[in-house]
């Protein structure tokens, strides 16, 4: 930001104005809120028994909003003018910034946030970590999303802008960053509407209200999820995108007339996601053992995929088998998009289509007894995993068999 725009900003301090809201509510909450003095909820409960409130971590409603203000004046107000630059747009003109409290994470807790600067509007998300463990993760992530977005040059990220920490009172000191807000995009989840009934998708669309997703909807979601995943790992370095959760929204999509695009949110971990192996100087041997690492990446994925909690927050479910086949195919049409990691005879996805061929229905559920093992035998997720592996594999087996 130039000193221009930080004067500007000061002759603006006078009239520029902050409201504050629930995301689904229209009225304002004011420090005369019956909320305003509650303590803001530090967990949505998203996937594991340990999701409860930090113990460093109170914070009131109200201290919530003035802290997400407090960073907006500051670090976050240099990171917004940064944003306008390209759209000819000057953040001083701004009047009014909107704050939507949107939820609560185990980690986080993201506000919206809506401004009308020169007649267009403009919406940010700013993420907001409280506890300890929370504060670290989010300068983490930052740092994450910086790296993606500048490396690969296809993104389904959401853009960072800055990142500071502010005092919120009771010295308890609150981590945010700036990001770009997917607007129009929504979470969704598996739900069921009658017992027994396999779960559908439904997307929450608070404006234009839940809808359920039909099954080439579905299919299409499952396909992105695992395409964009893909698109994210490297043959190189074997580093990919961990620690993603369907329970935790950290996939988003909205519908383009009836066909869902999808996007994620958050990037909590970044890393290889197996040894990387020293070249052998053997092309075959080398081959070989790229080929088996990405068939652990596939059906890693399409057990992980098939988690989610209905509704959001009640008990674990697991989706139909039409989320296999879409997750299989996803995965390949990501991995036609990447390019070698070393000089090969045939593009690797025709290579690696011909080694899931010769993949049998056992050798499938002994890999897949082993991605089980991984799970900590505490984790909510575990008992299901392991009760569906011999449909999972004879799913897998139909999906590689229709390739």
């Amino acid at each position: 930001m130039t000193a221009s725009g930080g004067r500007g900003f000061q002759r603006s301090r006078r009239k520029l104005r902050f409201e504050y809201f629930f995301e689904t509510v229209d009225q304002p909450v004011t420090p005369e809120h019956p909320a305003w003095k509650q303590p803001l909820p530090l967990s949505r409960d998203t996937f594991s028994k340990s999701s409860r409130a930090a113990p460093d971590a109170f914070l009131s409603v109200g201290d919530y909003f003035e802290a997400v203000r407090s960073f907006l004046e500051g670090a976050g107000w240099d990171a917004i003018g940064r944003t306008l630059a390209g759209w000819d747009a000057d953040v001083s003109s701004a009047e009014t910034f909107r704050i939507f409290l949107a939820k609560h994470g185990e980690y986080y807790h993201p506000a919206r946030v809506e401004a009308e600067i020169q007649g267009r509007p403009f919406h940010w998300v700013v993420n907001v970590a409280v506890s300890a463990a929370g504060r670290s993760l989010l300068l983490k992530e930052y740092a994450i999303l910086e790296r993606l977005n500048r490396e690969f040059r296809v993104s389904y990220l959401p853009e960072v802008y800055g990142a500071g920490e502010v005092d919120a009172g009771h010295g308890q000191p609150v981590a945010m960053f700036l990001g770009q807000w997917f607007w129009g995009y929504h979470e969704f989840h598996l739900t069921r509407n009658v017992p027994g009934e396999e779960p559908a998708l439904v997307l929450w669309d608070a404006e234009n209200g839940h809808r359920h997703l039909d099954r080439r909807q579905a299919c299409i979601v499952y396909h992105e999820v695992a395409r964009i995943l893909t698109h994210y790992f490297s043959l190189a370095t074997l580093e990919g995108i961990g620690a993603w959760h369907h329970a935790a929204g950290d996939f988003v999509i909205r519908l383009r007339g009836n066909r869902p695009e999808v996007r994620l949110i958050t990037v909590r971990a970044y890393r290889p996601l197996f040894q990387p192996r020293r070249a052998s100087g053997d092309p075959a041997r080398d081959l070989q053992a790229l080929l088996e690492t990405v068939l652990i990446f596939l059906l890693n994925l399409s057990i992980r995929t098939r988690l989610d909690r209905l509704d959001g927050t009640g008990d674990m479910a697991w989706s139909g088998a039409l989320a296999v086949e879409a997750t299989v195919a996803g995965m390949l049409a990501g991995l036609a998009e990447k390019p070698p990691p070393f000089e090969l005879p045939l593009p690797f996805t025709q290579l690696f289509q011909r080694y899931l061929a010769n993949c049998s229905v056992d050798d499938l559920q002994d890999l897949c007894n082993g991605i089980a093992a991984t799970y900590p035998p505490e984790a909510l997720e575990t008992p299901l995993i392991k009760a569906r592996l011999d449909e999972h594999a004879a799913a897998l087996s139909n999906a590689l068999g229709r390739l």
